[in-house]
């Protein structure tokens, strides 16, 4: 069967490239092209990045990979320099460098900011560029604010926390390897101080957090599955139980899922339930630019709270 690759090819079309920020070009997986499901494309300049989601024959591929480069070449050759194919079917993914070359020290710019990424990785590239919006939010509500942020992979909201003039940024993660790149993100971005970098396992180390308590500003974005650590369906409520010890009487938090069978109310049923009443409901972010869903229940969900008084 062939497939019609038109709709990306209009995606790229309607990128701002020009800005040379991180962004997402098409998002297939939001059904928006049910043939493209499969299917998302990013810039992270000066690299165009495919990921697939199902395993693609290898002429459908190459006929994929040589129209986006002839693409790119033809309109933004001093833009776009390199193209990087990851397939994440099954239990394994396989990155692949298809054309050009790409930046010994790898970083992207978003709103001022810079992030490294490694687009070689077999996991996740350093950056989500669905959490624009989140670390828009945060830049905005950090003016001299003490900030926790929990489950801080590679510690992207924290930069952006002091990028908006935090006083001091709290980040815990239990891997000591993503903390170590976000180390290297604030040092980048000439952070060296008001920031603290915790390797623990949350769900253990609420004591460490209320001894610090209480924070500003809560940011609690979980994996939606890490092995032998934290399942979102069930291991949330863990923590937001514990939330209310942390508060004061203004605290700002945003609570994030990022799981496909947890709709919007459902996931406000459960903050309610194991917050005891203790947070309200401010408001949904706004899905970041490009990343259209057919199913707003189904995409990202980035909550904002606020303590009730």
């Amino acid at each position: 069967m062939t497939i019609d690759f038109t709709p990306l090819i209009n995606a790229l079309a309607d990128t701002p490239f020009a800005d040379n920020e991180l962004c997402r070009v098409f998002h297939g997986r939001g059904h928006s092209v049910e043939a493209l499901s499969h299917i998302n494309l990013d810039f992270y300049p000066p690299s165009l990045f495919l990921v697939s989601y199902s395993e693609i024959d290898e002429v459908t591929l190459t006929t994929l990979t040589d129209t986006l480069w002839q693409w790119a070449q033809h309109h933004h050759p001093e833009l776009i320099t390199a193209l990087v194919y990851q397939q994440r079917a099954g239990l394994q993914s396989h990155n692949t460098l298809v054309h050009g070359q790409l930046p010994a020290r790898h970083s992207v710019a978003e709103n001022g900011v810079r992030f490294l990424v490694d687009l070689m990785s077999k996991q996740n590239t350093g950056i989500f560029p669905d959490m624009r919006k989140g670390r828009e939010f945060v830049m905005h509500n950090s003016k001299h604010a003490k900030v926790l942020n929990l489950f801080s992979y590679t510690c992207g909201f924290s930069v952006a926390a002091m990028h908006g003039g935090a006083d001091h940024v709290m980040n815990m993660d239990m891997s000591k390897g993503v903390l170590k790149v976000g180390k290297q993100n604030h040092q980048l971005n000439g952070f060296e101080r008001g920031v603290s970098f915790l390797p623990h396992d949350i769900l253990k180390s609420f004591g460490k957090l209320k001894k610090a308590a209480p924070f500003d500003l809560i940011i609690v974005d979980p994996p939606s599955f890490q092995k032998g650590s934290f399942i979102l369906t069930k291991d949330y409520q863990k923590v937001l139980r514990r939330l209310p010890e942390l508060l004061c009487d203004t605290t700002q938090l945003l609570l994030c899922a990022n799981s496909p069978e947890l709709s919007e109310n459902d996931f406000k049923a459960l903050i309610e339930e194991h917050t005891q009443g203790a947070i309200g409901f401010v408001k949904r972010l706004e899905p970041t630019d490009r990343f259209i869903e057919i199913d707003s229940d189904k995409s990202i969900k980035a909550l904002v709270y606020k303590t009730k008084t």
